[in-house]
């Protein structure tokens, strides 16, 4: 199957979701996080996009429109404990990008902000009040693990 198939194929079933979901008269708050799912799926298998960065905005679009559509349904009460998703988002992104360039720093920057969020989802799933001072002092240490290493690098 041609890429341009491919491309048809999905571009095809993607309109006839949407198609169904509208003749289901599924409201508004539904379509919308549908659309952005759509579009990051359409980034995700090279519609939109070539190369490996075209997973950046794939990686963000299906969180956050996963995370939206979540809402939309349960209500969007949850997003007291769905918000670090927005910090996540690019994570997986960068991750995706990993897999397939195998960049360390694309590895390095998705940890970072993986790690962000699994922290503020433990944190606001159950509303640990500590973690706020706990994040803080973590900030100050690499802050001034930073600072000592930069200075130490200009008197060699």
């Amino acid at each position: 199957m041609s890429k341009l198939d491919r491309v048809a194929l999905l571009f095809g079933i993607i309109l006839t979701l949407i198609g169904i979901v509208l003749l289901m008269n599924v409201a508004a708050a539904y379509f919308w996080p549908l659309f952005l799912l759509s579009l990051g799926f359409l980034f995700e298998f090279g519609v939109l996009g070539k190369g490996a960065g075209r997973l950046v905005p794939a990686g963000i679009l299906i969180v956050i429109g996963t995370v939206l559509l979540v809402c939309s349904i349960f209500g969007y009460d949850k997003m007291a404990y769905l918000w670090p998703s927005f910090i996540l988002a690019p994570g997986f992104g960068l991750l995706q990008v990993y897999f397939v360039n195998k960049s360390r720093n694309a590895l390095k920057a998705s940890m970072v902000l993986i790690t962000l969020s699994v922290i503020f989802f433990v944190a606001a799933f159950f509303r640990i009040g500590w973690a706020r001072g706990t994040f803080g002092f973590l900030l100050i240490v690499l802050g001034v693990a930073i600072l000592i290493r930069s200075t130490g690098r200009k008197s060699e």
